[in-house]
């Protein structure tokens, strides 16, 4: 497969806070003195530096995307993503490094990207269009059908600084995805259309992709990254945290997020005197490999836990509950106890099965007692699941692993 995008020690400086306070003119005229400043100095002061406050919001970026592959971008809010994208499609430019694209690239960064707001839908299709290389003929070839994709027929005339958000992504993504582009962009637009709109766009991107087409994607939705894109690359404080096989990328991220909002958690409702603390947990199961891993196969699993309690709970309950590495409860199961001294008690939970697909796992108790005091108690390390050793070519999919049969046979009629 040849190269469509390669990237090459891609960073990107901004300079915060002076900029923004000056009008344009007085900006010009600080420049102007600036530059009079540096031909009599060699090196400008050091109050000079403090007040250029730099920001990298990406910092030595290098990747490369083939023909036919798809590309998804992850991370957190002010990772850098959208700075990347706009590097990608030539809205700015790098401070250092270089970017080369070859074919021709469509971009949907954000809601009416490339668009006239006092042109109507169908001007602004023929503009777009224009702006990709295509002549009038190719457009209107594709006219109809980017119409009837995006269900505007009726508005098609209107100023599109008349549409809502909604109709704005139909119109752009039927434009972006008809057009034929060798590269398509898309920065978190999806979540705009309705839910039936957003299935006709996943359709439309398979269709690009298995058409040999290259795409770039960023998303939060974690399903549509997997659904969508075979590499991912994950942005952290604008530099490279991981970059790899899309289901390992997402797992490692999805696990550190969760990781994350379970210690936030945490801080925000330990209470001044500690209720409990955990000392440990295990698993007893004839499909266990260790204390804390279990194989993807039918078997009864008991959750053992020891908790010391600090104080005692006269009247107390405990639960015990599981999560995926999403924080997306599976499970959970409520208890009362009563403890009139501290000390250390045993809590199990038994199982008949554990049914549930390869990966990790979050298990946590909480315990409340009659004056509303609580505990929070997550089990470390996590729950892992294996994959049957034996269960060749097995698939994994949804959330639970229930043990079925399937059988295909002939109907005689």
């Amino acid at each position: 497969m040849s190269v469509v995008v390669e990237a090459q020690n891609i960073s990107k400086r901004f300079f915060l806070g002076e900029r923004n306070q000056r009008t344009f003119f007085e900006d010009i005229a600080h420049r102007s003195r600036h530059g009079l400043k540096l031909l009599v100095r060699s090196k400008p002061s050091g109050e000079e530096k403090r007040n250029a406050r730099e920001f990298w919001a990406l910092k030595d970026i290098s990747f490369k995307i083939s023909q036919g592959e798809t590309l998804a971008i992850i991370g957190e809010n002010g990772a850098g993503k959208s700075t990347l994208l706009k590097v990608l499609s030539r809205i700015t430019q790098p401070t250092t490094g270089s970017v080369k694209v070859y074919g021709r690239l469509a971009s949907l960064l954000e809601v009416g990207t490339g668009f006239h707001p006092e042109f109507s839908g169908r001007d602004n299709v023929f503009l777009n269009g224009a702006m990709l290389g295509l002549s009038v003929k190719e457009v209107r070839g594709r006219f109809d059908q980017i119409i009837e994709f995006s269900g505007l027929e009726k508005f098609i005339d209107v100023p599109v600084k008349n549409y809502s958000s909604g109709m704005y992504v139909r119109l752009a993504f039927s434009v972006a995805a008809h057009l034929n582009p060798e590269i398509v962009i898309l920065d978190e637009v999806l979540a705009v259309g309705d839910a039936l709109f957003q299935k006709k766009c996943f359709d439309r991107m398979e269709e690009i992709i298995n058409e040999g087409h290259a795409a770039i994607l960023v998303s939060h939705g974690m399903s549509n990254i997997r659904r969508m894109s075979q590499t991912c690359m994950w942005l952290k404080q604008g530099c490279v945290e991981m970059f790899g096989p899309t289901h390992q990328v997402a797992s490692e991220y999805e696990r550190q997020t969760a990781h994350a909002v379970v210690a936030q958690y945490e801080t925000q409702h330990a209470a001044p005197e500690p209720l409990a603390h955990l000392a440990g947990w295990s698993i007893e199961s004839p499909v266990s490999k260790n204390a804390h891993v279990l194989t993807a196969k039918p078997g009864s699993v008991t959750l053992l836990f020891e908790i010391d309690l600090i104080v005692p709970v006269p009247i107390g309950k405990i639960a015990v509950s599981l999560a995926d590495i999403q924080g997306l409860v599976l499970f959970t199961r409520e208890t009362t106890f009563s403890q009139s001294e501290a000390g250390r008690i045993m809590l199990s939970l038994e199982l008949p099965s554990l049914p549930l697909k390869p990966g990790e796992y979050i298990i946590s108790c909480t315990l409340t007692d009659s004056g509303h005091r609580s505990a929070f108690l997550r089990a470390a390390p996590e729950l892992t699941i294996l994959p049957e050793k034996n269960a060749a070519g097995a698939v994994y999919g949804g959330i639970l692993n229930l043990p079925a049969r399937m059988a295909v046979k002939s109907s005689d009629r």
